[in-house]
């Protein structure tokens, strides 16, 4: 563990915090993302003492820690920041990256990974109420990742920064995701570490050159020599993000001009014609966050898929494509998306009474406690559909390829709920709160 000499940097005061971490009073449930470094044990102390200055705040907390499994002393560190944890009196979970890991991009890989497993514990945490995942990322990050997506050639989203908060994986009725230290230089953070006499732990990664964020760093050594500071990035990356918050204000406003309809949370659909008719940056946006909330995917498509999917989409011949886990499909006047079934077909898990989970990356599913034994959530499937119509007496609003694609809760081979279709429909008037199934749509 490190414990550095004093910096001229000066730490965050009491007086601060509430500045720092007023965001926070907008969520029930609170997942702080704890690697053991200087940013993060910094953004657990300064939570910590948040709280005890605010006994009246009703946040309920949780300090995560994920174990990607690349390095021989990360179990042991997870350990540590559990321990640190707990002498703050903050609950502690360490999340564990299994599986083959990949020959390259090894650092991306992990990334997604470790947002995919914050997220879900969010969810799970939340019980319905808002919830946010909270970061250590700072102002120094926030320039490195400038700089390599400017290297990348990226647009506005790219250039615009990493926003404040935001929902995660994009969509707005999940957990969001929260960076209140981010216009906080890192050397403040350390210094709060160092006046404190608290101890963080090194990661060896951050002085490998092969890794890209390494050797932007040190090149902003150099830039400064230039006269282009910090400083200066941060503001050009404010005033752009201030653009792009302006593009999703139009996109908003998009989506109720082409009468977006969200149908039983199985399928979007919206008038083609009105679609062409915008402008192509708010075609592109639409169409990116549809497919990537119906679509299911751990990544949503790359922008360039997305380009040629709206290209695809003006010819008079398109009638329909696949990405991304969805169906995108022209029916008379209008667009439908929709989860693609697949040959693998859909996930399958089990709940136990009082359990929550994360099913197909779209739906948050629940077991009441009050339930007796376990149940399978799986696809309701094209089969059960059909059945189910002819105990209904009647089709349902959505096509079957997409109602087919709806979690079901099964005991044995009995299904017991569609909470989506919602059936049973003697279900239909009981509170949702003691609905023994539930299932809410991560839109």
């Amino acid at each position: 563990m490190t414990r550095r000499p004093a910096s001229a940097a000066r730490g965050i005061a009491d007086e601060e915090l509430d500045d720092l971490f007023a965001p926070l009073l907008t969520y029930h449930s609170l997942v702080l993302a704890v690697s053991g470094g200087a940013d993060s044990m910094a953004l657990m102390h300064l939570f910590s003492r948040w709280r005890e200055r605010r006994p009246e705040t009703p946040v309920e907390a949780l300090v995560a820690t994920v174990d990607h499994g690349l390095r021989p002393d990360s179990a042991r560190e997870a350990a540590w920041v559990a321990r640190q944890a707990r002498r703050l009196g903050l609950r502690h979970e360490t999340l564990r990256w299994s599986g083959a890991k990949p020959a390259s991009g090894i650092q991306e890989a992990a990334r997604r990974a470790r947002y995919r497993m914050l997220a879900e514990t969010c969810l799970l945490l939340a019980g319905g109420g808002p919830s946010a995942v909270v970061t250590a990322h700072q102002q120094d990050d926030q320039v490195e990742t400038f700089l390599m997506r400017l290297a990348r050639g990226s647009g506005l989203d790219g250039l615009s920064g990493m926003p404040p908060v935001r929902g995660l994986a994009g969509r707005g009725s999940g957990p969001a995701l929260v960076r209140p230290l981010l216009a906080v230089p890192k050397a403040r953070l350390t210094a709060t570490l160092v006046e404190r006499g608290l101890e963080w732990i090194e990661d060896p990664s951050n002085e490998i050159d092969a890794f890209e964020r390494v050797r932007v760093r040190r090149a902003l050594a150099e830039l400064e020599k230039l006269g282009v500071t910090r400083r200066q990035i941060a503001e050009s990356i404010k005033r752009l993000r201030r653009a792009r918050e302006t593009v999703e204000s139009a996109l908003s406003q998009f989506e109720i001009a082409v009468g977006l309809d969200i149908v039983c949370s199985a399928l979007a659909r919206f008038d083609h014609e009105a679609f062409l008719a915008g402008p192509a940056e708010l075609r592109l946006r639409l169409l990116a966050r549809l497919v990537e909330a119906f679509g299911g995917q751990a990544e949503p498509p790359r922008l360039a898929k997305i380009e040629s999917l709206a290209a695809r989409m003006e010819h008079t011949s398109w009638r329909g494509s696949t990405l991304g886990g969805c169906v995108i499909a022209r029916h008379k006047t209008q667009i439908t998306v929709a989860r693609e079934f697949g040959r693998a077909g859909l996930p399958e898990i089990i709940l136990a009474p009082g359990g929550r989970a994360v099913w197909d990356r779209r739906f948050v599913v629940s077991l009441s406690p009050r339930q007796q034994g376990p149940v399978v959530v799986r696809a309701l499937g094209a089969r059960e559909l059909r059945r189910l119509a002819r105990l209904r007496e009647g089709a349902f609003e959505l096509p079957a390829r997409a109602a087919a694609t709806l979690p079901a809760f099964w005991r044995a081979d009995e299904l017991i709920a569609v909470p989506q279709l919602d059936w049973p429909p003697d279900g239909l008037t009981a509170p949702a709160e003691e609905a023994p199934c539930g299932s809410q749509f991560i839109w």
